[in-house]
Order: structure tokens, then sequence, then C-alpha cells
């Protein structure tokens, strides 16, 4: 057991300072250890506190000048995540930044550059692209097997009324501000370039704040296929998370099983255009001989639908990589700039469907 765990600071204790952070630090004790927290709610900072057995500290600038801390997790209200950052960042802490990694490209830009004129890292938790189906997905598009990849469709579905901070303009809440940055962090890495066209339709529908409940967006570029993601609480019929088409085969499934299929063009005959009639009437037509496969992932414990919390492996491989470029000094795996991509695709979107970054 390593004798040196990164002390770390918490602002912020909601679902995910207190549910995916304390959690996931409170079991790699030889990594990592929650010296401090702070959160606006009193009484929940002062449990948490006691249950993490750690001190809470008086504000925000009280737990950024805590000579202890390394690291701090951000994990505030959307719209303060790069303030909040940044002010970590210039008190000398290295930053885990939660999504969404600012709302702006010049807000990511402030982080990064920051960050590297402090010589400390910033690190986006954009922990879900661990995911082992995204990861396999990945895999199988860019090994060639299903041919070219012309279109792929990747569906967060889900129904429900949601009345909290996340559904207000005035906190950046919404579809695309909270749950959107995973998977579009998904598509982009999918699209495979830095600069699509982007076609994006946004609603409120079901929650009781101003904020969109309903996302779809494509992504579209010449020499790269289109991606479409749906992202919904006003969804009772829940889709495949994943649909691709290419031109031997194709892929569907969710995070509990993917199957896939292709077709070995280069054994069967070549087919030129013929423009004579054909007998009878009758459809070109030949036998395809499918060939098949199919996965499932090692870990039982995968996430489903639009809001659900992140598999407890994706965020484990992620703080092993963090720690690894904190007492290592080994780079980061999920680099800031590749973020950068995915926000600069988010302000496109915003620009697209009419989405104000916040009220």
């Amino acid at each position: 057991m390593a004798s040196n765990p990164v002390k770390v600071g918490i602002l912020g204790l909601g679902r995910s300072g207190w549910g995916i952070h304390c959690g996931m630090i409170r079991t790699i004790p030889e990594l990592f250890e929650v010296a401090a927290v702070y959160d606006v709610n009193e009484p929940r900072m002062q449990q948490v506190a006691a249950d993490m057995g750690c001190r809470a500290a008086a504000n925000e600038a009280d737990l950024f000048q805590d000579p202890e801390l390394e690291l701090i997790i951000v994990a505030s209200y959307n719209h303060l995540h790069a303030p909040h950052a940044c002010e970590a960042l210039a008190a000398g802490k290295h930053v885990l930044c939660e999504k969404p990694f600012g709302l702006t490209v010049a807000d990511a830009d402030r982080m990064i550059a920051l960050a590297e004129s402090k010589g400390r890292l910033i690190a986006p938790f954009q922990q879900r692209r661990y995911e082992e189906d995204f990861c396999k997905v990945k895999e199988i598009v860019e090994s060639g097997i299903l041919g070219d990849v012309i279109h792929i469709r990747t569906s967060w579905h889900g129904f429900k009324r949601r009345w909290d901070w996340q559904t207000s303009r005035t906190y950046a809440g919404g579809a695309l501000n909270n749950n959107g940055p995973h998977p579009l962090d998904h598509v982009v890495a999918l699209f495979g370039g830095e600069d699509p066209c982007v076609w994006a339709q946004a609603s409120r529908n079901l929650c009781s704040g101003d904020a969109e409940d309903h996302l779809k967006v494509i992504l579209s570029g010449e020499g790269h296929p289109t991606v479409e993601l749906e992202l919904t609480d006003v969804w009772a019929y829940a889709q495949e998370r994943w649909v691709v088409a290419g031109t031997r085969g194709g892929l569907h499934g969710s995070p509990k099983k993917l199957e896939w299929k292709w077709v070995d063009f280069e054994s069967m005959p070549e087919r030129p255009l013929c423009m004579e009639s054909t007998p009878d009437r009758s459809y070109n037509s030949e036998k395809l001989e499918w060939q098949t496969d199919s996965w499932t992932p090692e870990s039982k414990e995968v996430a489903s639908g639009a809001g659900a919390a992140p598999p407890p492996g994706a965020v484990l491989l992620f703080y092993r990589g963090l720690h690894a470029s904190l007492r290592d000094g080994k780079p980061l795996h999920i680099t800031p700039q590749s973020v950068r991509v995915r926000v600069k695709v988010m302000e496109k979107i915003r620009a697209a469907a009419g989405i104000p970054a916040m009220a």
C-alpha cells in the first residue's frame, strides 16, 4: 500500500461530489485521501466531513488556500466550474473538473493556459470515455471490419420529470450541460474530426425549469461518418444505445451486449453496372454469407439510461490514471485539449439549437 496518498479537497457535495467522488475515494485510500470539503449547504457539509473524517472548510477560498491539499475536485454548480477551477489553479492546486468542462472554448482555454503557467494539471472528469461498450464500439469501428462506416447513432433515452437546479438556465442546467458532455465525448471521438458541421434541435417539455430536456444532434463532414445523438427525458420506449452502419455490415446493442455482422465481399463475384433488362423484371439479388460476433462486458456494473450513474469500473480507471499522472508524471490519458474539441462542438450545438449557455 502506498504511503503517500494524494490529499484532496472537494468543492460541492451533491450527487457527483458525494455520490461519485467521495464514494470512489473511500475505496482507494492508498491512492487518494479526502482531507477537506466545502459545500454551500452547511448541514450537508458537516455530515460529509464527519463521515469522511476530514475538515469542513469555511468557504471556497479557505479550501483553495489549504496548504495540505494537492488536488481540488470541482463539483459545484455547472456555471461555476471554470471560475472555481481557475481559482484553485491560481492557488497552486491541481484540479479535477467535473463536467461540463467550462461552458465555452474560452473557458477551456483559460483553464488550460492557467494550468500550464502554474505547472499544474487540469483534468476533465470525462470518466465515461473508459466505459466498456464505448471502447468496444470504437475498437470495432476503427478495425475496418464493418467497412467504411457511414452512420453512427447513439441514444440516451429516458422518461422523467425533474424540478431541481439542473433544469434552470440560471445555473447552466439542461440536457446539453448536465449529461450531454458524456455522449458528446463519445460521438466526437467516433466522428473522428475536430470541426464537424452541426445540426441540432432542443426543447423543454417535462422539466419544471426553463432548460432543455430533449436534445437531438447530428454531426457531419466530408470523409467522416454522420453521427447522430438523441439525449432526452421524454422517450417512454428507450431504443438501443448503439447502431452503426457500414459498407460491409453493421452493429447494434447496449452497454450490456453488442452484436455485429459483416460480409466478405472480396470472396464474392464483382458486380459491375449492367444496363440490360433483368430476367422476368426481377431485382438484382445475391445470397449474403453473414459472419457474426458479439460482446458482453467483463463487469456487470453497467450504466443504462440517460442520467444513470457511471459504472464504478470506469471511475476507478480514471482515478488510477490520475494518480499515475500526479505521482509518477505520466501524461493524462484524457487531456484537456481533447475535451476542448467537445466543448467547441457544444458551442456549435448551442448556436444551431438556440440554446443560451446560461440565463
